[in-house]
């Protein structure tokens, strides 16, 4: 069967030079990115060194070497368009050296039993050897689901190369969700990195409906794991 994601979370992360004290919630109102009543009642923290703050649909996070942006629902675009805002019609001129896009994904497997049964495919006991034999056989007759044994982690990389040439790194993670109980939930944490030799001017589209729009969707390569068959 077919299942869709519970949670659907994206997060954009910048690597170069950025001035933390300009990303407040008021320079964000005011330039339509959130509501002034929004911009008021933001959870806001600063310091000498960084600022952060938490607005209805994302957090902000910034230091002079990062700016991180994390949705707070299922729609990837808000996360994507305000960046594009930001920093490819506010601020262009930015140096941004890397490029971090990752999605967390959690689904719901129905059952500890379905999603045990994932983590067999993926990683299977068999490979273990002995190992592998006695985790299967201490699984079966213990009735303590904490116990299980089993796969807690499977991590994929692959490297490419842009046709600029620059570096692309994409990295695949798949294991528990803790943000789905019963013990039923299975997390796919997939993250492309794209790295410039040079520190150079961060450039896209914004998606066609404006900010926030439905429209667009992050620019993704790697695979498609979102709709997974079990």
């Amino acid at each position: 069967m077919r299942i869709k994601p519970q949670i659907d979370r994206t997060k954009i992360v910048l690597l170069g030079s950025f001035n933390h004290a300009v990303f407040q919630p008021a320079w964000f109102a005011r330039h339509d990115m959130i509501g002034d009543e929004e911009a008021e009642n933001a959870d806001v923290s600063m310091s000498g060194q960084e600022s952060r703050f938490k607005a209805a649909l994302f957090e902000i996070f910034v230091r002079r070497d990062r700016f991180l942006v994390a949705g707070l629902d299922n729609h990837s675009e808000h996360v994507r368009d305000l960046v594009v805002s930001c920093f490819g019609e506010l601020l262009p001129h930015t140096p941004v050296r890397a490029v971090q896009i990752s999605r967390q994904v959690h689904f719901d497997a129905g059952s500890f039993e379905v999603r045990d049964r994932v983590g067999g495919r993926l990683a299977p006991k068999e490979a273990w050897g002995e190992w592998g034999k006695q985790i299967e056989e201490a699984s079966r007759k213990s009735g303590d689901r904490s116990e299980h044994g089993g796969m807690s982690s499977i991590v994929m990389a692959q490297k490419l190369k842009s046709e600029e040439g620059r570096g692309i790194r994409l990295v695949a993670r798949v294991g528990p969700s803790a943000g789905i109980g019963g013990n039923k939930g299975i997390l796919v944490d997939v993250g492309n990195l794209f790295n410039s030799a040079e520190k150079k001017r961060f450039r896209t589209r914004r998606s066609p409906s404006g900010f926030c729009g439905t429209a667009g969707k992050v620019p993704w390569s790697g695979p498609n794991l979102y709709s997974t068959r079990l």
